[in-house]
């Protein structure tokens, strides 16, 4: 009888701890189902995807309390278009985007880097070998983005406009195989396609023109934006992807192993091109250095000047409308720590 008593009193003290470890189990999944999934669009390219994929393999979303969803895009206006439709929250632009940014139609919440890889290649066998010599000739471009700033801002440099050549619309995946087959007579676009393009056409490639040629009048920055409505209603949640964002941004410019890993996995490409497009497409930034630039205002004056340019391109008209780099720059988020 007392061995029965000892038992039942046994089983009575063990209920409690029975009901806590059934509690912590239930504790655990709500965790793991309360995170939050973040859909994030970029372009097939390395700079473009850097600080997502290092984010997301290294851990810094899930120590967010973020999932993510990384969808691609061929080019920045796409990435735009699908912010305002919903169908994406946040996404990397490169610098010819940003007129829709100018127009409103999104909010810059972070500042990647200053693009490097734009470039119009052109021919010997074409007889495109300056700027000059694109007069009359067919130049393929991708419209609405950097490729078509870089070809503007070459042309305006000759003392010449889009008028002076023939421009002929291609898509970013189309964009090296245009040159490549002979179709047009020159490119003007970033890497990897330029990059493939050189490699094909070997020393019948030459490079016209590239971003470093213009960087003291001319910026080219890419950057993270969302629409004004995700920015209005996720402002905490905007924080904690910026938070991983700099952690990984931090990881970039120390140039850690991991980093290439990250890019190549999600772009399924080798961790050597993925080094390559990395180190030499984009002036990379700490976290830091991000912060500091907004704080003391240089990274609005970089804005500012770009959609002056824009304006005074033609890419852009000022209709008194345009919204300022002041108003656009989440700031608020960009110091976020």
């Amino acid at each position: 009888m007392k061995k029965r008593l000892l038992k039942v009193l046994m089983l009575l003290l063990m209920i409690p701890l029975l009901v806590g470890s059934l509690a912590a189990c239930s504790n655990s999944a709500s965790s793991n189902s309360s995170k939050t999934t973040v859909k994030i669009g970029y372009m097939a390219n390395a700079s473009s995807i850097a600080l997502a994929a290092i984010a997301d393999q290294a851990g810094y979303y899930e120590q967010q309390g973020i999932t993510v969803k990384m969808i691609a895009f061929t080019d920045g206006p796409a990435i735009i278009s699908a912010l305002n439709s919903g169908s994406i929250d946040i996404g990397n632009i490169g610098a010819g985007a940003h007129t829709a940014v100018a127009q409103g139609k999104a909010k810059v919440f972070l500042f990647d880097g200053l693009s490097t890889s734009d470039e119009i290649i052109g021919s010997k066998k074409a007889g495109t070998t300056s700027i000059k010599s694109l007069k009359g000739k067919k130049v393929a471009v991708i419209s609405g983005t950097t490729s078509q700033q870089i070809l503007d801002t070459a042309l305006k440099s000759a003392g010449m406009t889009e008028d002076d050549v023939t421009l002929v619309n291609v898509s970013a995946n189309n964009l090296a195989n245009a040159m490549i087959s002979g179709k047009v007579d020159a490119v003007a676009g970033w890497a990897p396609g330029t990059t493939k393009i050189k490699s094909k056409l070997g020393s019948d490639a030459v490079t016209i023109a590239s971003d470093s040629d213009y960087a003291a009048s001319m910026p080219f920055p890419s950057s993270w934006v969302t629409s004004a409505k995700f920015a209005k209603n996720h402002k905490a949640l905007l924080k904690k992807i910026t938070t991983a964002m700099y952690k990984a941004m931090d990881d970039r410019k120390a140039g850690k192993a991991s980093v290439y890993t990250a890019v190549a996995k999600q772009l399924a490409i080798s961790k050597a091109d993925a080094k390559s497009q990395l180190t030499g497409t984009q002036t990379q930034y700490t976290a830091a250095q991000v912060r500091k630039m907004v704080k003391n205002g240089k990274l609005a004056k970089i804005y500012q000047k770009q959609e002056d340019n824009f304006v005074e391109l033609g890419t852009l008209k000022d209709n008194g409308q345009l919204v300022k780099a002041k108003d656009f720059m989440l700031t608020n988020i960009m110091t976020a720590k």
